[in-house]
């Protein structure tokens, strides 16, 4: 039986097309479900969610940067920001200075005020314009181009996650799972993965996809 693997980020569409070319996977819904990436006749296509309004999108985020980086102290925007189509990250845990949680708050509060959307992951800070999630960015994706509907996906697929932005997941896909990172932020967190293991990071999803492999071969 052929699994089909995607990955599904809050990270940049820059690393999503390196991921699409380096690693055996299928497809990167990246930017938290903003843009997505797969291969179409041999070639990395973009298909973005339809929710997003292009026309002023550059204008939306520039204003909402400076109003961030002049309002709260030590606010930082993620080294990758220029590899980022529609997602404005802003860094709390990727590279010093660290942001405390007092001011993970303020960043959300002033994109919210702006009218963005967010999300914060375990390094970043989240923020975008559109009515989409990781879930619906997902669902949408999986609709339009893959032809699976809401109901197959979560029925037949499984999901791994490492930070709080991972929640809509773990609340749609019955069996989830999460890197040891989940026990730090549970804390923080409504909603749990069904399962946890230990080991941190990427040693936590190569240990949860051994452990999948191998019930699969034994049901095989």
């Amino acid at each position: 039986m052929w699994l089909r693997t995607i990955c599904v980020t809050g990270g940049s569409a820059g690393w999503a097309d390196t991921y699409l070319r380096q690693w055996p996977i299928e497809a990167v819904v990246a930017e938290s479900g903003a843009v997505s990436l797969y291969r179409e006749d041999g070639l990395i296509t973009h298909w973005v969610h339809p929710s997003i309004d292009q026309k002023g999108y550059d204008e939306r985020k520039k204003k909402m940067i400076e109003a961030v980086l002049s309002s709260v102290g030590g606010s930082k925007l993620s080294s990758d920001q220029f590899a980022r189509l529609y997602d404005v990250a802003f860094d709390h845990g990727s590279e010093p200075p660290y942001l405390d949680a007092g001011r993970i708050a303020q960043v959300v509060e002033v994109c919210t005020k702006m009218g963005a959307a967010t999300a914060v992951s375990s390094i970043h800070i989240n923020a975008w314009f559109g009515s989409f999630d990781k879930w619906e960015g997902s669902r949408a994706f999986f609709s339009e181009v893959l032809g699976l509907s809401a109901q197959a996906l979560q029925e037949q697929s499984c999901y791994c996650g490492d930070a709080p932005n991972d929640q809509v997941m773990f609340a749609r896909i019955p069996l989830s799972f999460g890197v040891g990172n989940i026990i730090e932020a549970s804390n923080r967190m409504e909603i749990l993965p069904r399962y946890v293991v230990t080991e941190r990071g990427g040693e936590g999803f190569a240990r949860i996809v051994d452990e999948l492999l191998e019930k699969r071969a034994v049901r095989l």
